[in-house]
């Protein structure tokens, strides 16, 4: 397959290969280290051999730069014979080459040139020549000045030369032969560039996740080779070609450069001396070899830092163990004496401290307290090493880096770890240390809910739970409770709870925390039917929320979570998507990870409803694959299960029922998440013949007793959908009668999603007077709510009632908006069934009249029964572009599968 990212560069390749003996006849690849210039260069060498050219290669060392003319004498040593040369030839070369014989006395190096020019001219023909010199940064002296002479004075014949090297290391009379060549046409630059987050995407592939794909992306910097070592196997060989640049570099040279990977990432000299015990002026001069090398740099404030962070992480590996850490020791010690700030010497301390060092405890307890509230997983990182150097007979210090260690590695997402020790905690913390107690038990509590152990923390929270609210610390932990309680559905005996937690807010007059109990009331409110209550809630605790600075939310980025699941459930999703986004950056910026999983599918949810489908699938699928990260088996199970339900809904099964199963392996019997929702979708997703018995047993069988009253309608119009997939119309009649029975007037999805399942069914019957009624009532509802794509599924309902009426003028009309909307939503199978329906009435969707060039291709390759790998490999393409292009094409020509694609194409259509 053509390489990732360099589509265009191939292509240039091939066009100057397509034109043998023409300028320009040199290509100069350039780039950082890593960024795939010898990769480039390897399918070059595949393009040009299939091309029937002899190709030659080399590549320069480091220590072949003592050798004049290696690089050039290992491209051609195998294709030199003395029958082949003139005598003249043969006696310029014979010091090059072995394999001519002796040689008397001292060659001029021009007669050396000369004579690899005509060499190079005579294996170029007669079918064209390519020679591939990779890594010129280490050329010897000797292939610099022939190469300069061969730029000068271009050799005859269809030659083409290939010349790929770092920039920041090249040799200066290379470089200066090159410019001079591009100037005059001879040669022409490729500069790669760091791939896109897409190209990395695709080199990971589909299985992972588009936030691993931009997080990789971003400590990588889009550089493949990078990418290669953060994805290696822990022992693999990824970093050997580091290893090299450090094995060659002398005693000093490399002691300074292990003396700047402990001192960090800027470093300054003065501090790498002390490192390395060396003197200002050696370490300076040490320093300067490095910059040479490349493995240092000076960045745009002039301080000096490693090419890139792994190439730090690589040197430092490199070190002796045992003197990486009397290095970080002569590190602490430097900084303490330069007065430093105690984050600053926290890292060298933590890595240089032994056990029962208690000067060094204080050291990193200090450090992670200063940093808690921005990088909490530098403070876990601290106050685990802490607790790790304590020695006995220190309870009370104990008991709160316990705490401290448990609240850090929480808030990052190491759940089961921060639940483990806060329940070593609770063991070991005197029954009347009421503030420590009550503030484990809270953090304890929400580490279980996420992990799903909801029984285990609502046991543990009331055991704790003090008999009034009076500080801060009972009131979050009566909330625990009673996000427990909602989460589980059994919330009516904690409800009064919100009240004392709502009196102490106020009269403290702390915003943060009305704004929770505000949240979780209307939530609460929601579940028990009063939806005055809930939207009274709801509105005052948007209204905090809205007032609040970021730096209030502080610990309360959940709160966020909350909100946005209130308006959600009351249909208000442009607040509650402002809402999800706020927390999203929120979280990311402070590094609780914690509620990403929770905020990335609140969010796929609201895109859902919002009409943005493939977005919606996306992260609903990053957000379980951080719940797995997690160890979080229902927030992994949940968000798949969300993926699994939006792909249904748009008819693709395939997917639907691939989620379900991967949501299965991941669930166990929790009520937030049970298997059986799994199951049911599996079910639902293959047409399994109990499928409706197994949707039953979940829902609560016909009145839906185990769903909340308006989440109801929902559940109603998806059974009405699968039976009428399977001609069950009676039973889908039925279940559009009962989520009429269960809207809220001021629901409007809810009432839309009613109306629309009653549309379908009395299609299914028949009814087409009836069916175009309550199509047009579900339009009516869905465009009220900003609901495109249901819309759009809608107006696919009014068209075809219209169309069995008769009235093909309104059906045209209904079902090229039902076509523009599912196409936008990106529910390819839905607008392709409203272009097949417009086809039927002689009609096109808009935009479907043509496909484009390159769509052309793609369906005739299709049809020529061409794989998406063997499409993008032809069209130098990706796949992941393929299957953009083959969505539009099935919209444009009202398909939905590629045999229907071949079949339409055959008939010519």
């Amino acid at each position: 397959m053509t390489l990732i990212g360099r589509a265009n560069e191939v292509a240039r390749f091939q066009a100057t290969l397509d034109r043998p003996g023409s300028k320009p006849w040199v290509i100069e690849v350039v780039g950082e280290p890593g960024i795939g210039k010898s990769h480039l260069l390897d399918e070059m060498r595949a393009h040009a051999l299939r091309q029937g050219m002899l190709v030659l290669s080399s590549r320069s060392t480091e220590r072949g730069r003592q050798v004049p003319f290696s690089t050039i004498t290992k491209a051609l040593a195998d294709h030199v014979r003395a029958a082949d040369l003139g005598k003249s030839q043969r006696a310029a070369l014979a010091p090059l080459f072995p394999q001519l014989g002796p040689h008397s006395g001292t060659v001029e190096r021009y007669r050396i040139h000369r004579a690899v020019r005509a060499l190079l001219e005579s294996l170029a023909k007669p079918a064209g020549l390519v020679l591939l010199l990779d890594d010129l940064h280490w050329v010897d002296d000797g292939t610099a000045e022939l190469l300069a002479h061969l730029l000068r004075h271009p050799p005859a014949g269809p030659l083409l030369v290939v010349l790929a090297y770092r920039p920041a290391q090249a040799s200066a009379q290379v470089t200066a032969a090159i410019d001079q060549a591009v100037r005059d046409g001879d040669a022409e630059r490729m500069a790669l560039e760091a791939l896109t987050v897409d190209q990395f995407a695709e080199i990971l592939g589909e299985g992972v996740p588009r936030a691993r794909s931009e997080a990789l992306h971003q400590v990588s910097g889009g550089n493949p080779f990078y990418l290669g070592l953060l994805t290696a196997p822990p022992n693999g060989t990824a970093g050997a070609s580091l290893i090299d640049e450090l094995a060659g570099l002398a005693p000093v040279v490399r002691l300074v450069a292990w003396s700047a990977a402990v001192a960090g990432d800027p470093f300054e000299p003065g501090l790498v001396a002390a490192i390395a015990a060396l003197n200002t002026a050696d370490t300076l001069e040490a320093l300067d070899d490095l910059m040479a090398r490349d493995l240092i740099r000076a960045d745009d404030e002039r301080r000096l830092r490693f090419r890139h962070p792994l190439v730090r992480q690589i040197t430092y590996l490199d070190g002796d163990e045992i003197w990486t850490r009397l290095a970080h020791d002569r590190a602490a010690a430097e900084l303490a004496r330069r007065d430093a700030p105690v984050a600053v010497r926290a890292h060298h301390t933590a890595l240089a401290a032994r056990a029962g060092d208690l000067d060094a405890i204080s050291t990193l307890i200090r450090a992670a307290e200063s940093t808690m509230h921005e990088t909490p997983a530098t403070a876990a990182h601290w106050l685990r090493m802490a607790l790790d150097l304590l020695p006995d007979g220190q309870p009370q210090l104990r008991h709160r880096l316990m705490t401290m260690t448990g609240h850090a590695m929480a808030v990052t997402g190491r759940l089961a770890e921060s639940r483990d020790l806060l329940r070593t905690a609770l063991a070991e913390l005197p029954s009347d240390d009421v503030e420590n107690r009550t503030t484990a038990a809270t953090l304890c509590g929400m580490a279980e809910r996420l992990l799903g152990e909801h029984v285990a923390a609502r046991s543990m929270l009331r055991a704790e739970m003090s008999a009034g609210t009076h500080t801060i610390g009972a009131a979050r932990l009566k909330l625990e409770v009673v996000l427990n309680g909602v989460m589980r559905g059994e919330f009516e005996q904690d409800i009064n709870l919100l009240d004392e937690v709502l009196g102490f807010a106020r009269r403290s007059a702390d915003r943060v925390l009305e704004a929770a109990a505000l949240t979780l009331l209307s939530w609460a409110s929601y579940l028990a039917g009063d939806i005055a209550q809930s939207v009274e809630s709801c509105d005052a605790a948007k209204a905090l929320f809205d007032g609040l600075p970021d730096g209030e939310i502080g610990e309360w980025i959940e709160l966020a979570v909350w909100l946005s699941h209130a308006e959600g459930a009351l249909e208000r999703s442009d607040d509650a998507l402002r809402h999800v986004d706020r927390g999203i950056a929120l979280a990311t910026a402070t590094g609780r990870t914690y509620v990403l999983p929770q905020l990335l599918v609140r969010r796929a949810i609201l895109l859902r409803w919002l009409g943005r489908l493939d977005e919606a699938v996306h992260h609903a699928l990053d957000g379980a694959a951080l719940a797995q990260d997690h160890g979080s088996g229902p927030l992994y199970g949940f968000g798949l299960l969300v993926a699994s339900r939006i792909r249904l809904v748009v008819g693709d099964s395939v997917g639907a029922a691939e989620a379900a199963r991967l949501a299965l392996d991941g669930l166990g019997n929790d009520p937030f998440c049970p298997s059986g929702t799994a199951r049911k979708m599996l079910a639902l997703a293959t047409g399994q013949a109990d499928g409706m018995d197994v949707a039953m047993e979940v829902l609560g069988g016909p009145e839906l007793t185990k769903i909340d009253p308006y989440t109801q309608p929902i559940r109603y119009e998806e059974l009405t959908r699968v039976d009428l997939a399977a001609g069950h119309v009676d039973r889908a009649r039925e279940w559009a009668w009962r989520a009429q029975r269960a809207t809220h007037p001021d629901l409007p999805i809810g009432v839309g999603l009613a109306h629309l399942a009653a549309a379908h069914a009395e299609l299914g019957a028949g009814d087409n007077d009836l069916a175009k009624t309550c199509a047009s009532a579900a339009i009516e509802a869905f465009e009220r709510a900003a609901a495109r794509f249901d819309a759009g599924r809608a107006y696919l309902a009014s068209g075809r009632a219209s169309a069995a009426l008769g009235d093909s003028a309104e059906a045209v009309v209904e079902l090229e908006k039902a076509a523009a909307l599912l196409t936008a939503a990106g529910a390819p199978v839905l607008s392709a069934q409203a272009t097949r329906e417009l086809r039927q009435l002689g009609r096109r969707a808009a935009g479907s009249e043509t496909l484009t060039a390159r769509e052309r291709e793609i369906a005739e390759l299709v049809a020529s029964g061409s794989s998406n790998r063997q499409i993008a490999e032809a069209l130098v393409i990706s796949e992941r572009t393929v299957g953009t292009h083959l969505t539009r094409i099935y919209a444009k020509l009202g398909v939905s599968s590629r045999a229907a694609l071949a079949a339409q194409h055959t008939r010519g259509e």
